[in-house]
């Protein structure tokens, strides 16, 4: 059995890896705020609106960083993720419609679970990243 080592990411795709991870970046910090107000144990957390609030953002953010890492060796995954972003902030009104009717902790991480988990096609974008190249460490200058 042959291994062949992955090429290098070419220098002229760099600035949309970077890209893209600045996306999935704002994405993963949008997803954690709207975790992080779910009601759990005594802790009385923030307002479910919060959080979906800053996904909210977070998913606009992602919209505007899109085009920037639009290649046609990942253009599956980039529509995946596109995709992932309206579904995504599509069920966030359902969200906030739950949260306002009822205490229910199950009914509430069901509509959030609609939430989050398209935004899991962000994590696979990255690893067709990494299955086609060898990728940067640090931005260069």
């Amino acid at each position: 059995m042959v291994f062949r080592r992955k090429p290098d990411l070419p220098a002229d795709l760099h600035a949309a890896w970077w890209s893209f991870l600045d996306c999935a970046e704002v994405i993963e910090g949008g997803r954690r705020v709207l975790l992080g107000v779910l009601p759990t144990g005594r802790v009385e957390p923030a307002p479910i609106a919060v959080g979906t609030d800053a996904l909210r953002r977070a998913i606009v953010d992602a919209r505007d960083w899109m085009p920037r890492w639009h290649l046609e060796q990942v253009a599956d995954d980039w529509r995946d993720c596109a995709a992932a972003l309206d579904e995504s902030e599509a069920a966030l009104a359902e969200v906030d419609q739950v949260a306002g009717e009822t205490r229910e902790l199950e009914e509430l991480l069901g509509s959030v679970q609609d939430v989050i988990e398209p935004l899991d096609a962000f994590a696979d974008a990255e690893r067709a990243f990494r299955r086609r190249w060898k990728l940067p460490r640090e931005r260069s200058a």
